[in-house]
């Protein structure tokens, strides 16, 4: 079996392969199938990242979310751990650029939040496979605070991240449910 670090350089060129019409079609199938699900539908706060690069685009979801009357929050990373902290947020204008290329909640101007109030979790990851387990970047930031995240988990999945098996070890967590454009893998 590869490495994470192969699958991570597997994944990272399947989306840089990703067409831009590609990634819009399967980011707009994304969102909709999303805000299908019955756990979506339930959430009053949900914890979500704020899409970079290739990833799946997560604006249209935000705001949409915001129409239908549900809080969003995103996470700010604490320097010098493997934690972070989520903050609520009322619009983009709530969000600043910091390191390696992440949008941020402007602590000053945001509500911090507990773990325990988000009802609904969209993790990000480079990869997945079909057990619900992911790949992220390496630092480790999502499986230490799923560690003590009760609520609904999910992922939203490009079909070029998507494989049969991940290598996976005691700290990796893995999601509850798992959307690619095809339909609803768990």
């Amino acid at each position: 079996m590869k490495s994470k670090a192969d699958y991570r350089q597997l994944f990272k060129r399947n989306m840089e392969e990703l067409s831009n019409s590609t990634a819009k079609e399967e980011s707009n199938n994304l969102c909709d199938l999303m805000k299908r699900q019955s756990y979506y539908q339930k959430a009053e706060l949900i914890g979500l990242f704020i899409s970079k690069g290739r990833e799946v685009d997560t604006t249209s979801l935000i705001e949409a979310a915001w129409y239908a009357g549900k809080r969003i929050a995103v996470p700010k990373v604490i320097k010098g751990t493997r934690e972070m902290t989520f903050y609520s947020i009322t619009s983009f204008k709530d969000l600043e650029p910091t390191f390696f290329g992440l949008s941020e909640p402007k602590p000053d101007q945001c509500h911090k939040v507990d773990s325990s109030q988000i009802d609904l979790m969209i993790v990000p990851g480079l990869g997945f496979d079909k057990a619900g387990y992911r790949i992220g970047y390496g630092g480790g930031y999502y499986d230490t605070y799923l560690k003590s995240y009760d609520g609904v988990t999910t992922a939203l999945a490009y079909s070029c991240q998507l494989v049969d098996k991940l290598p996976t070890e005691a700290h990796d967590q893995k999601v509850d449910h798992l959307l690619a454009p095809d339909g609803v893998l768990l």
